[in-house]
């Protein structure tokens, strides 16, 4: 039974005897049954609100959000099957199973609960009409008619979406993690050059220490995101290192007189080649104010950074502490 108004989703699985025609319902397997969709539902409210929580406390929510199935069949009259019940119970089931810290983080989390809910029970729903089996609305739930120890389709559910739940938050929490981490570091950021301007999203990289070995100035790079607001691809395209090499001179004159040739060392491999151009100022706007860094090397990367395009520039980390504020 997929109850709607509460954000719960149980199964409630009957089986008529022949003669008598009497509801049998094996109400250990039933909540079973319950207690690991449950379990299922909370994991996956943690995985994409991020909420901080513990084993016991999950199990203590799955554990209450499951005895609605023991109230439905032995209370069906109790004020917590009404619509204002369902809410509350609702409500109680995320107080449980989460951490309280703020107001806001606790709706956010009661709406992803029903949201999940409602996917999960829709999704059975799709799956019950698929396979042509009998479903009824009772009381605003939505009743399966198949054995006395619970809904195969809802132990399906069980089987397949416990290890996708797992999946799913470990992979979530992994990469909010790791965007937090970006978010922290991550600057609005104002190239000029030749008396125009570009403006782009750079990560302070405390990985890079390269500086020309000649100027001992700082490299910075960026993404063709940047660079194509100066040039046009055909002109980004001629500032590849084999054309720079080989062709300097067929570039503009205002391109020639800015390149430098910068050597560096990638993944253990020396001897590599970085094309950069000089330019007039680098801008990094920050919570404390504008640090800037007058004629600093940037660095041509064709290809984009990251593939979320997150951020566009890799921000020299010495310009946090040597940069001049403005």
């Amino acid at each position: 039974m997929t109850d709607f108004l509460s954000g719960r989703a149980y199964t409630f699985s009957t089986a008529d005897k022949e003669e008598g025609g009497e509801r049998i319902i094996y109400l250990d397997a039933v909540w079973l049954l319950n207690l690991l969709m449950d379990g299922m539902i909370l994991s996956l409210t943690q995985g994409i609100t991020r909420a901080k929580s513990s084993k016991t406390r999950m199990i203590a929510g799955a554990f209450v959000a499951s005895t609605i199935v023991p109230i439905t069949i032995y209370m069906p009259d109790s004020w917590l099957v009404g619509s204002f019940g369902k809410v509350f119970f609702s409500m109680f089931i995320i107080w449980v199973a989460f951490s309280y810290t703020s107001l806001r983080a606790f709706f956010v989390q009661w709406i992803s609960f029903y949201f999940i809910t409602f996917a999960i029970g829709g999704s059975m729903m799709g799956v019950h009409y698929f396979l042509a089996t009998e479903i009824s609305l009772q009381g605003g739930s939505i009743v399966t008619f198949s054995g006395g120890y619970g809904d195969p389709v809802s132990w399906l559910f069980v089987v397949i979406g416990f290890p996708c739940s797992f999946v799913f938050t470990k992979w979530r929490l992994n990469q909010v993690s790791v965007h937090k981490m970006k978010l922290e570091d991550i600057y609005d950021v104002t190239v000029e050059w030749n008396g125009r301007s570009a403006h782009c999203k750079g990560l302070v990289d405390s990985g890079n220490q390269l500086v020309d070995p000649v100027s001992r100035k700082m490299v910075f790079l960026a993404d063709s995101f940047l660079w194509e607001q100066f040039f046009s691809k055909e002109q980004l395209q001629q500032l590849e290192v084999d054309h720079v090499v080989t062709a300097l001179a067929d570039l503009p004159d205002d391109i020639q007189s800015s390149v430098r040739l910068v050597p560096y060392q990638a993944a253990g491999v020396t001897g590599q080649l970085l094309v950069t151009l000089l330019v007039d100022k680098i801008t990094v706007k920050t919570e404390s104010g504008n640090l800037e860094m007058k004629a600093p090397l940037l660095g041509v990367q064709q290809q984009d950074l990251t593939h979320d395009r997150l951020y566009q520039m890799l921000i020299h980390p010495h310009l946090m502490v040597k940069g001049k504020s403005a």
